[in-house]
């Protein structure tokens, strides 16, 4: 078979080129070719000969090309795909059956090619499978060689085509923080931290959980041995260190060293000692011999924080794995830190050998544990098969289904309970992984003012405010009143006197879990003066009908009224809204003695009322 290669290729406007499978034009017409469109391109001729037809156009600019030619077997043109129906060869641990399918053909295929009787089989690992499908799932991550072999019987060509699947790492979330406790209405913020995790097919990290000996000159010490890069690969710059992680913890950060040496002997430290007085991780202070839990600190060029000494602490209340309750311990959070010394340090560094940590505690009495740590190189000097980094491309925070706008997210719950929080983050193998929060709201105080006498007051009188708790039994309240947004002094009691109109407030706060409600009432008045008419017209025209006395119902009252000649002609102990109509009362003149209280002022009115019939 005649293969022809194309180095440069470029024809003027309007010129053609066209190419045979034959030695005539009267072959069967390869193709038509224009401009740059074979550039860096092969054809190939079934025949053993190509015939080409050049036109050129009379207006057209100078062009041409320049092309190697070679005889090849046709078995050299014969070549196999696969073709994975995803669309890519990376996928997620738990996407369950995956799907190849098989593709060969020549080159230029001969006279009497029937794709559909070229035999396939497959091979991953050792296992083997027939058919032009495959189907398979993949239980672990890493990466798996799938091997196809395609095979044309008629003319016994065959040939091997290779591709790299890769089964993505799941991430840690360590580092990732919502409040355990939160009162309702409060705002609150979450913290999502996702570490994606290196996948190698050799052995780069030490897993294990020891503690850091507290005795003059000890230390813990643990090694890692690399024999896969080759025997010219040396550290030359610092970034040809990617990353050494320490998985730690320790009551007393500032008691701490660690260190990291090389296999020509060459050592840098990573953290110091210092008089820093933060947790490393989350430790049970009160049992040495009890294990804490680890965070994961890691060394990096371009690092998120300072040097570990350098990083101020933080805050935040844990419970240990013994069971005991810490409330606002200072601590360092999980993430990357600039190393102590520089990894340039390590410069001449063969890659290969032995590589060591060591972590030292230079003070009795506080304990710390060591539970793993890992060193990773940069990137080119592995191949694909050996280590990949599955990378975040997305994070997302979610309160059920519904997003949070931002990272960190503000959040905040008017229903008390528990609430759950779902961090999420997407890799570039279009995999997601979460983690789950739950955020227990508590309840804020629940009341209402209520005021001894009915509102609007009269003007001139003072009312008892009293709280009243709503669905609380015997709570246990502090309280703080305010006249408008000004506090009263030694108003901190459940009641208050209020003896002005105005708007009255008070701050209630549940001692028991710490949440503070407001509550208010417009304290208002009127003017409650009575008014009482001198005559009245019992006529039944539903016109001043009764002896009503207008404002009467702000007070408690009773009414005695009498004839001309003191003759008693009604008495009610509880004068209001069953007003005197007259009754069988003639008309004239009459005479009442009005008794009112509000209070505790006690009042009396005496007049005269004419009954008009």
């Amino acid at each position: 078979m005649l293969e022809m290669f194309f180095k440069n290729f470029k024809l003027g406007d309007g010129d053609v080129l066209h190419i045979y499978d034959g030695n005539t034009t009267d072959a069967p017409l390869l193709l038509q070719a224009t401009g740059t469109a074979l550039n860096r391109r092969k054809v190939h001729s079934s025949s053993g000969c190509l015939h080409f037809r050049f036109v050129s156009s009379p207006s057209g600019e100078a062009g041409g090309w320049e092309a190697s030619i070679q005889n090849m077997g046709l078995c050299e043109t014969f070549s196999a795909r696969i073709l994975p129906r995803a669309g890519t060869f990376d996928y997620c641990q738990n996407a369950g059956q995956v799907v190849f399918d098989a593709s060969a053909a020549f080159a230029t295929n001969p006279p009497g090619f029937d794709p559909g009787r070229i035999l396939y089989s497959w091979r991953i690992g050792n296992q083997t499978f027939s058919g032009a499908t495959l189907s398979h799932t993949f239980a672990q991550a890493g990466a798996y060689t799938i091997a196809l072999t395609a095979t044309d019987p008629v003319s016994g060509c065959t040939v091997v085509q290779r591709e790299l699947v890769r089964i993505g790492t799941k991430p840690v979330f360590t580092g990732t923080f919502a409040p355990d406790t939160v009162c309702a209405s409060e705002p609150f913020s979450l913290l999502g931290m996702v570490h994606p995790t290196t996948w190698t097919g050799f052995v780069a990290a030490v897993s294990e959980t020891a503690a850091i000996p507290e005795a003059p000159g000890a230390f813990y010490q643990s090694q890692l041995n690399f024999n896969i890069f080759q025997p010219g690969d040396f550290v030359l710059t610092a970034t040809d260190i990617q990353q050494v992680c320490v998985t730690i913890e320790h009551e007393i950060s500032g008691q701490v060293q660690i260190e990291l040496e090389c296999p020509s002997g060459s050592i840098i430290q990573l953290k110091n000692f210092s008089q820093q007085n933060a947790n490393l991780g989350e430790p049970v202070v009160w049992d040495p011999a009890m294990p804490g839990k680890g965070y994961q600190y890691c060394f990096v060029n371009n690092a998120a924080f300072g040097t570990m000494n350098q990083t101020s602490p933080r805050f935040h209340s844990y419970t240990d794995r013994a069971g005991n309750f810490y409330f606002n311990a200072p601590f360092l959070p999980s993430g990357n830190f600039t190393p102590e010394m520089p990894f340039s340090a390590l410069a001449a560094c063969p890659l290969n050998g032995t590589w060591t940590l060591r972590v030292r505690d230079n003070q009795p009495g506080a304990n710390g544990f060591v539970f793993g740590w890992s060193l990773f190189f940069r990137e080119e000097f592995y191949h694909d098969s050996l280590k990949f980094t599955p990378q975040t491309v997305r994070k997302q925070w979610f309160r059920g289904n519904t997003p949070l706008t931002g990272n960190p997210a503000t959040s905040s719950i008017a229903e008390h309970g528990n609430h759950i929080f779902r961090f999420e983050a997407t890799d570039n193998f279009g995999c997601r992984h979460d983690t789950a929060l739950v955020v227990h709201v508590r309840r804020l105080p629940q009341a209402e003012i209520q005021s001894k006498l009915e509102l609007p007051m009269c003007q001139g009188d003072s009312t008892l405010l009293r709280v009243v708790p709503i669905g609380a039994n015997l709570p246990d309240w502090s309280y703080q009143w305010y006249r408008g947004a000004t506090p009263i002094p030694g108003a901190v009691y459940d009641t208050l006197w209020a003896r002005t109109p105005g708007l009255y407030s008070v701050r209630i706060t549940d001692l028991t879990t710490n949440c503070v409600n407001f509550f208010e009432l417009q304290v208002t008045d009127k003017n409650c003066d009575l008014i009482i008419p001198n005559v009245f017209t019992p006529n039944f025209d539903g016109i001043n009908d009764v002896f009503e006395i207008v404002n009467l119902e702000h007070f408690q009252a009773s009414i005695v009224i009498f004839n001309r000649w003191g003759r008693k002609v009604f008495e009610h102990s509880d004068y209001y809204n069953n007003w005197w109509d007259g009754g069988n009362a003639p008309a004239g003149t009459y005479f009442y003695i009005l008794t009112f209280t509000r209070g505790d002022v006690r009042q009396t009115a005496e007049g005269v009322i004419t009954l008009i019939r």
